[in-house]
């Protein structure tokens, strides 16, 4: 018999944010700005890995169009969570305690193991209000994990 504080399934597909896109842009803008400062002609060479930096960002973060990018993932009545990634593999994570959840972002830092990490920010504007809230108010109610991982392992 199922108990009356089993939750349903929470899917989150999150669409491109451009909340998400503007912070992108502006941390790696500060960065070369910050470098542009530099004296010297070394400011050229460490221009480009911020280019490349803020290219990876936007294909994977934003767009979600690499194959590792995630697509949607689905918060289990057990608390385990389904990631469903663009190449279409699926795979089991836990939540992180290291999640952060706040009216304007929920960051949801997913783990399998102790080596496989994965990282999903969410702004409002990429998803839905009721799902954002209903994310949030989850979140809340059961925690972050910080339960379980206080156990010895």
């Amino acid at each position: 018999m199922a108990s009356h504080r089993e939750q349903p399934p929470l899917l989150i597909q999150p669409g491109v944010s451009r909340r998400l896109a503007a912070f992108v842009a502006l941390t790696h803008l500060a960065a070369a700005g910050a470098i542009l400062g530099l004296p010297g002609a070394a400011w050229l060479l460490l221009l480009i890995p911020i280019g490349a930096s803020l290219a990876y960002h936007l294909y994977v973060q934003v767009l979600h169009r690499a194959p590792w990018s995630i697509r949607s993932a689905t918060w289990q009545a057990d608390s385990t969570w389904t990631i469903a990634f663009v190449s279409g593999a699926p795979t089991q994570a836990r939540l992180s305690p290291a999640t952060f959840i706040s009216v304007p972002l929920v960051v949801l830092n997913l783990r399998r193991g102790h080596v496989r990490r994965w990282s999903l920010p969410l702004f409002a504007d990429a998803l839905d209000g009721e799902q954002l809230r209903r994310l949030r108010q989850r979140l809340r109610i059961e925690g972050t994990g910080r339960e379980q991982d206080a156990a010895p392992a």
